[in-house]
């Protein structure tokens, strides 16, 4: 049987105020004892290089490279007569930390405290504090300072004294404390089960109104009732369910999108075909030298390749901006990469009268090599597209923060700014007016920036200020192993 929400509450709010209470009171109490021992220390260290500076000036001769008997003895007179306006016990120990003055009589005479931390500190010539717990359950406060006589340490003034701690104060007030946290638990109740019971009948009909949505019936609303809070969960359950129905026809969208997918995955495949055809043309021409024409053959084989894969994988593809497809990794030369694209798409690049360069060194990256290599092409290819004749495009290897850099910029027309936002968006295109023939379906860096984030990197675009754009890719660099 499910516990009524009019008890969770109960239980929750009662559970938040004795927590709370218990919680500062133990915050104020630890409060209250830092502050006991700040103030007691500050006065215990006034009090100490007080006495150090009289015993230094009043008390040993000129000279004097340690306390002397009389003078000791004079300092213990001294003590006693002013014993009722002491707040502490005073302890004037020699050079070697043993103690020849004691304001708690002459049994506290002889006794060795150079092994203690604060003593150390002010047999060195520094301040020494300690707190440390004594035996009836109070803590008590150790203060050293150095005597000085002409710079020379001859002695160390030792306070001391204790104030209450959390354990004692509870411990004496125990019966109030008790007392205290009934009442306090019987006021709480009362309290809460007035609250419950105001808050439970608008939160009950929140949850018929949730339980029928989750059932299916995507057109109920709650009605805003009750508590300020419980109005602000009905509103947000209202705007939940508008979200989900938006949501739903979001879904219906990318379904059909995905439907139109298939039939505009020529825009990805256009690139390699073109480098095969222009290859093709080329050798057709004649007269080419026979490395030249091996270079051709090799580039229209690798093309060739490279779209048998495309077909296969282009499915692939989308399950992998879906987050559920996975690439084949291994360690990959981006230079390699930019240079066999730059080879392939060299026939288009000549009939365009645009010129492609490969500059820099970046680190190698892991990563599937074809998709790396369509992302640099595709870069290039819509660089090269959108140039004027006789223009390079640049292909800038770099490294910077640990991460492998390709910077493609181009000395085109640049990229209109309200679409910059939208330029990796899938089936988004920059100038809707141009067709598949001139400009593709907008799948490309759609695609490109899926592959990216398939190898954990970034993409982004930017207009370059002397003109033209440049498209940033970043990829988590691969170390080499000392």
């Amino acid at each position: 049987m499910r516990t009524p929400i009019r008890t969770r509450l109960l239980v929750a709010f009662l559970l938040v105020a004795v927590t709370s209470a218990a919680g500062l009171s133990y915050y104020f109490l630890q409060e209250l004892e830092s502050f006991a021992l700040r103030k007691l220390e500050e006065r215990l260290h006034t009090q100490s290089r007080l006495i150090a500076e009289l015993v230094s000036s009043a008390y040993l001769a000129e000279g004097d490279s340690a306390i002397s008997r009389g003078e000791s003895d004079e300092i213990a007179r001294a003590l006693q007569a002013a014993g009722p306006d002491i707040i502490s016990r005073i302890r004037l120990l020699d050079g070697r930390g043993v103690a020849i003055v004691d304001s708690a009589g002459p049994d506290g005479v002889d006794v060795d405290y150079s092994h203690l931390p604060e003593v150390e500190k002010a047999l060195a010539g520094g301040y020494g504090a300690a707190t440390r717990a004594i035996d009836d359950g109070r803590v008590g406060i150790y203060i050293a300072e150095p005597v000085l006589a002409d710079g020379i340490i001859v002695g160390v003034t030792y306070s001391s004294a204790s104030t209450f701690s959390i354990l004692t104060l509870l411990d004496a007030y125990r019966l109030r404390l008790v007392v205290v946290v009934v009442l306090f638990i019987i006021v709480t109740l009362v309290i809460t089960e007035v609250l419950a019971r105001w808050l439970s009948r608008p939160l009950r009909e929140l949850s018929d109104a949730a339980s029928a949505f989750a059932g299916g019936d995507h057109a109920v609303r709650a009605t805003p009732m009750g508590s300020r809070e419980t109005r602000q969960v009905a509103e947000a359950l209202n705007a939940m369910a508008d979200e989900v129905e938006r949501m739903l026809v979001e879904l219906r969208e990318e379904e059909r999108a995905k439907t139109r997918f298939v039939s505009d995955v020529s825009h990805e495949l256009r690139t390699p075909l073109t480098a095969v055809r222009g290859a093709a043309e080329t050798l057709l021409d004649g007269d080419v030298p026979e490395d030249e024409a091996r270079r051709f053959l090799e580039t229209i084989v690798r093309e060739s390749e490279r779209l048998s894969r495309l077909a296969n994988d282009l499915l692939t593809l989308q399950r992998i901006e879906g987050a559920t497809g996975e690439l084949p990794l291994r360690r990959v030369s981006l230079k390699v990469i930019a240079e066999r694209a730059v080879e392939g798409l060299q026939p288009l690049l000549d009939i365009r009268e645009t010129t492609a360069v490969v500059i820099g060194e970046s680190p190698a990256v892991l990563g599937d090599p074809d998709r790396l290599q369509q992302v640099v092409g595709n870069l290039i290819d819509n660089a090269s597209r959108l140039s004027p004749s006789g223009s390079v495009v640049h292909v800038e290897l770099a490294a910077e923060n640990g991460q492998a850099i390709v910077r493609i910029t181009d000395e085109g027309p640049g990229i209109p700014e309200d679409a910059l936002p939208h330029l990796f968006d899938r089936f988004f295109r920059a100038q809707p007016s141009r067709d598949r023939l001139s400009g593709g379906a907008g799948l490309g860096l759609a695609i490109v920036s899926a592959i990216v984030k398939a190898h954990a990197g970034t993409i982004e675009a930017a207009n370059r200020a002397e003109g033209g754009s440049v498209f940033t890719l970043r990829l988590p660099a691969l170390h080499d192993e000392p």
